[in-house]
């Protein structure tokens, strides 16, 4: 059988089914940014074992994009047609793919492996029915015959051939981790002996690691840290929120601190030593600098695009923040914040600077942790801003931050 010929037996079952995404139907195609311009090709299916039933996720793809190979998450993808996959907006991560262990390529892993006689040639994915967004194994084509002599093509269900890729059991582990949410997968973790653990967490990808750690305290956070090696250490802070990125630097040694500073990007270890500069029991210490910073000329319509692009944590982003440019911290003097529901009560032209309340209190780096919480008590925030001796805004200090604080003065 022909490449052509498996191509038009798949796409006549598509004409039955065109629900069902098929590898041989991605592979080699173009990929597209959102608005319609050829960014590279697609050259593999990434997929990861589910926890259950020997099923294979689709979690992403390959691309060649100027001569390099990367990765491209399947949530990114806006659509798939003939012509490729087509992105939705936001910026692509250039970096260089980097296999971890228990993920599987479909050309390479998957096509032609042999069952019963049978060897697969496509694999067909579905959505998951837990309606969470990911693609799962459903269908598969395979062609009949030995070795030597092919015939046929039969399209049947995964499970006929799903106990050929049974995970191993570091493979499974991850599995688990992934389905669970990150609080129960960090306390997970934990319970694992060390050694298999180090397997683990050096194979989990850098987003859902940093998920984890979190989750944890910054001792236990140190120790996993200190499994990785240099550049998935710091591709790992990179994921982190800010703060918890900072409290986690503050706990490694200084050597191995200056060794991963040594190597980040510039204007970022800028930042970083600014705010670790400060004591960890202080405002300055339980700041993040990333909030919404608008200057007094912005729009409400201005404010409220801002916000349905924002993926910062709920406690921020019901309250923005208005100053002189820049409006990066530390920005211009601070004038004051607007609150979302402030903003829907306002015409979509009206200036954000007519809407500040300018009697909101503020906090001072050196503000001990005590007077934040009280003060945030006091006037029923969920997020205060912090300025400096200039009246620069340099950070925001959250409800969430202080009660985690908190919590960990009480249990230690």
């Amino acid at each position: 059988m022909t490449d052509q010929d498996l191509q038009h037996d798949i796409d006549t079952a598509l004409v039955d089914n065109p629900q069902v995404l098929w590898g041989s139907r991605v592979i080699k195609r173009s990929l597209f940014d959102a608005d319609g311009s050829t960014l590279g090709s697609i050259q593999d299916l990434l997929l990861i074992p589910a926890a259950t039933g020997n099923n294979l996720y689709l979690r992403g793809f390959l691309a060649v994009v100027d001569r390099r190979l990367i990765f491209v998450h399947e949530a990114r993808v806006d659509a798939v047609d003939r012509d490729g996959l087509h992105l939705r907006g936001g910026t692509l991560d250039l970096r260089i793919f980097k296999r971890r262990p228990g993920e599987l390529l479909l050309s390479e892993d998957v096509y032609g492996t042999e069952t019963n006689e049978h060897s697969i040639r496509d694999v067909g994915f579905c959505e998951n029915n837990l309606n969470d967004g990911k693609w799962i194994t459903s269908q598969v084509a395979f062609s009949l015959g030995g070795r030597l002599r092919r015939k046929n093509l039969e399209i049947t269900t995964w499970d006929k051939v799903a106990e050929a890729f049974s995970p191993d059991p570091v493979s499974g582990d991850l599995a688990r981790l992934r389905e669970l949410h990150k609080a129960d997968a960090a306390e997970a973790i934990q319970a694992i002996p060390e050694s298999r653990r180090s397997q683990l967490t050096a194979a989990l990808e850098a987003s859902r690691l940093a998920d984890l750690l979190e989750e944890l305290p910054e001792s236990a956070q140190a120790e996993i840290l200190n499994t990785l090696d240099t550049a998935d250490a710091i591709e790992v802070l990179g994921e982190m929120e800010i703060d918890d990125e900072i409290d986690l630097l503050k706990e490694l040694e200084p050597s191995q601190r200056e060794t991963l500073l040594a190597q980040m990007d510039p204007e970022n270890v800028r930042q970083i030593r600014s705010l670790l500069s400060y004591n960890e029991d202080t405002a300055g210490g339980m700041m993040t600098p990333e909030a919404i910073v608008l200057t007094p000329e912005a729009t409400v319509a201005d404010a409220i695009a801002r916000l349905r692009d924002t993926d910062l944590p709920p406690a921020i982003s019901v309250r923005l923040f208005v100053a002189e440019s820049p409006t990066q911290a530390p920005t211009g003097k601070f004038l004051g914040s607007v609150t979302l529901p402030r903003l829907l009560r306002e015409p979509p032209t009206c200036l954000v600077g007519d809407c500040i309340d300018r009697n909101e209190p503020t906090l001072q780096p050196n503000t001990s942790e005590t007077e934040v919480a009280a003060l945030l008590a006091r006037y029923d925030l969920l997020a205060v801003a912090v300025v400096d001796a200039l009246h620069r805004l340099v950070g925001v200090v959250t409800v969430d931050d202080v009660i985690i604080r908190l919590t960990e003065g009480a249990s230690s």
